[in-house]
């Protein structure tokens, strides 16, 4: 792949399979993507969104928990410990732009797809809507979002998300993990 990706690819969807072991391809875009979008006055951040009382939800603090414990080395909020999630999305996002004056935010979350597309990871150039999938008003928030499709969108969502296995979000994580940290080494 070209060192310098295309205006068009930034804006694409990538979609990886984990069993598929694609995370050197996945960790390649995602580090490109940085650096063709981050400016070098911003600091990188990133946000693990959700919650740990919902397993379908649970992704971004899960991903975010298993960071931390092979010490990422930039800002990183929410973990299972200590989630960002709708409610108190707002407060932390006013939070982090008082203590970072450029904020470039990287943002992991769960997500519901399309059926075919359940158990992949994707990765934008572009925010993503919290809540969305659940019909939550949320802000669109991140420059570059990662998210690991969950369940079906559907009218009801909101109902099958405590019902997802955690063994398909914990493979997610382990694959949006590796990811993260193999970009930071290539």
């Amino acid at each position: 792949m070209n060192r310098k990706l295309s205006d068009k690819m930034l804006r694409q969807n990538y979609y990886f399979l984990p069993e598929g072991k694609t995370h050197p391809l996945f960790s390649h875009l995602l580090k490109h993507q940085i650096i063709q979008l981050k400016k070098a006055e911003e600091t990188l951040i990133l946000l693990c969104v959700g919650t740990d009382k919902i397993t379908g939800d649970c992704l971004g603090p899960l991903v975010g928990t298993k960071l931390t414990e092979n010490h990422y080395p930039h800002p990183l909020y929410g973990t299972l410990k200590n989630p960002v999630h709708a409610v108190n999305l707002p407060s932390v996002l006013s939070k982090l732009r008082s203590i970072y004056p450029a904020p470039f935010f990287l943002v992991i979350d769960a997500a519901v797809g399309p059926a075919e597309k359940i158990g992949y990871v994707s990765l934008a150039c572009s925010p993503l809507s919290p809540g969305k999938g659940i019909r939550r008003n949320l802000p669109p928030i991140g420059n570059i979002s990662v998210t690991g499709i969950v369940g079906e969108a559907g009218q009801h969502s909101e109902l099958e998300l405590p019902y997802t296995r955690l063994y398909l979000v914990n493979q997610l994580a382990d694959y949006i993990c590796a990811g993260i940290l193999h970009s930071e080494n290539e």
